[in-house]
């Protein structure tokens, strides 16, 4: 009999990569799109107030994205598949979570933790572990 051991080193590494790159990718695309480079706050200025923010608004994203990376790892379908919903259900909670905060630059925010989940989710490998029970 087989047991599933669930690798959860994926959801962790995409999670907090998708958290440190987006900030990064926000300015980025600011520093674009507007001209005027004194009308863009300093990434270091707003970087760890950033990061707490998007940690805590993070979390009802990620435990939908924990509950299907739990049922994934149960099932047997292809990584890729498994993948490629992952990272949807990281993009859908992005947007929704950003619309739903609202503000002047939510659309912003949202493309941009949006590329860097899409990015971060490429990145890593996902493994789903099988081990076999040893019956004594």
């Amino acid at each position: 009999m087989k047991e599933q051991n669930t690798d959860w080193i994926f959801l962790f590494k995409h999670w907090i990569l998708t958290l440190l790159l987006g900030p990064v990718i926000c300015q980025l695309i600011m520093y674009i799109i507007v001209l005027h480079p004194n009308k863009i706050v300093g990434l270091l200025e707003v970087f760890p107030l950033a990061f707490i923010f998007s940690l805590l608004f993070s979390i009802p994203t990620y435990i939908i994205y924990a509950s299907a990376y739990n049922y994934f790892s149960k099932k047997d379908l292809p990584i890729l598949l498994s993948k490629f919903i992952l990272i949807s259900i990281a993009v859908s909670g992005i947007f929704i979570t950003s619309y739903l905060i609202k503000g002047y630059m939510w659309l912003d925010i949202a493309i941009s933790y949006s590329i860097s989940s899409i990015i971060s989710g490429l990145f890593f490998k996902l493994n789903f572990k099988d081990e076999e029970e040893n019956a004594e």
